[in-house]
């Protein structure tokens, strides 16, 4: 190669104009980034990538917990984000599917982002939301026919609201109720009243996450009869558990392709963001 061609190619290639992409490749480039900065830095490039961050399709997925945005929520909190939020979810103009807001989400947004939606919610995580409560969860669980995968861990939801939750989403796949250290502490030691809300109206459940859920053997043994489908099981530091009889545990390995028993360690490097439905592509 003659001297300075490789020095021009490269010239070439820093001066490509990349507005030109084609629509489709630009948006899907664009999808693959935060929501913030799709709402803040993305749309202040040009004109071409303003209009894509305003199209509908790309707020198909509202998750303000990707792996692009976390580091936004240290302290000092640079954004409202609950006012980015509303921002994106009026953009989706309700077809919105999957929906990620942990830690942030009230109740006033949470019946903002369920009144918003046109119905098609598939996926919804409200991880560590302990604000919100029983009956802002019944309304919203009226809106969410289709709701097929929910994640309220570490909230503080009673039996009945998961029964509810049960009954108004009836083709439920996935389900996570992982609790910080059991529920409370005016509750006996011993309860099933969790596993039987969910035996009774989660049928159809394929993944069940009940980490340090204070369930006895028999309420165990009810989830088993009630959901056939159970594929993914997570009993870690259920300490009515750690002395189940051999059948019961028999019955586990068996029948669960995936399972955590309870007295197996919580390292939070291993565990695994397990989901059944997936973010849709634009």
């Amino acid at each position: 190669m003659a001297p300075g061609v490789g020095t021009h190619v490269k010239r070439r290639l820093s001066r490509r104009d990349w507005t030109e992409l084609p629509g489709v490749v630009t948006a899907s480039i664009l999808s693959r980034l935060g929501d913030i900065e799709s709402l803040t830095v993305a749309e202040m490039v040009c004109k071409t990538w303003r209009e894509i961050c305003r199209d509908p399709m790309l707020w198909r997925t509202i998750d303000f917990m990707s792996n692009h945005t976390k580091f936004m929520f240290g302290p000092p909190l640079r954004y409202d984000i609950v006012k980015m939020c509303r921002r994106a979810i009026r953009r989706s103009s309700g077809s919105f599917v999957y929906v990620n807001v942990d830690y942030f989400c009230n109740n006033e947004l949470l019946k903002y982002i369920t009144n918003s939606s046109a119905g098609f919610i598939r996926h919804l995580s409200l991880f560590n939301c302990g604000i919100i409560t029983d009956g802002w969860l019944y309304e919203a669980a009226l809106r969410l026919p289709v709701l097929e995968e929910l994640d309220i861990s570490m909230c503080k939801f009673s039996s009945i609201a998961i029964q509810i939750v049960g009954l108004c989403c009836p083709l439920l796949k996935s389900f996570k109720f992982n609790t910080p250290n059991g529920r409370k502490s005016s509750r006996q030691y011993y309860s099933d009243e969790d596993a039987v809300a969910i035996s009774g109206t989660m049928h159809g459940l394929l993944l069940l996450e009940i980490r340090r859920n204070d369930l006895t053997c028999n309420g165990l043994a009810k989830i088993l009869d009630c959901c056939p489908q159970l594929e993914i099981l997570d009993l870690r530091k259920c300490k009515n558990l750690k002395y189940m009889s051999t059948d019961l545990e028999i019955r586990c390995v068996e029948r669960i392709k995936k399972l955590w028993l309870p007295r197996l360690p919580i390292d939070p490097s291993s565990i695994s963001d397990l989901n059944l439905v997936g973010k849709p592509c634009y």
